[in-house]
């Protein structure tokens, strides 16, 4: 979607988005999007949508290629996100497993978190993580 571009929103499209706006349970990010994409759909440019609901034009046109592309289910829903910590390999994690159930650290009657990951080569976080 350019810039210039006006968004077209079709007359279902446009009374499902009211009627978000309208439902007192309708959660307040939903209600701003909506309002956002209605504005849009009415010739409105993103910097003055921006300016009359408090956020950035780059947020405002996000908003608009997200109705564009899935309609008003977009604007619903929040885009996931990928994980911030990769997840640790099958084989390391039954390698702390194994370690765990058959063998005893040196010195101690057992592991600790910061043994077991100085003794498998990983993170502390990724020993409490399995």
């Amino acid at each position: 979607m350019s810039r210039s571009e006006t968004l077209t929103i079709s007359p279902p499209n446009r009374r499902r988005l009211e009627r978000l706006i309208g439902d007192r349970n309708t959660p307040q990010k939903v209600v701003w999007r909506a309002r956002i994409v209605l504005a849009a759909g009415s010739g409105v440019k993103a910097g003055e949508i921006a300016t009359a609901v408090g956020e950035s034009a780059p947020t405002v046109r996000r908003w608009q290629r997200r109705f564009v592309a899935k309609e008003v289910e977009g604007p619903l829903r929040d885009a996931s996100r990928p994980l911030g910590l990769k997840p640790l390999p099958a084989k390391k994690a039954q390698q702390v497993i194994d370690m765990t159930t058959q063998q005893k650290p040196p010195d101690a009657t057992h592991w600790s978190v910061r043994s077991m990951a100085a003794e498998a080569g990983i993170s502390r976080s990724s020993v409490h993580r399995i």
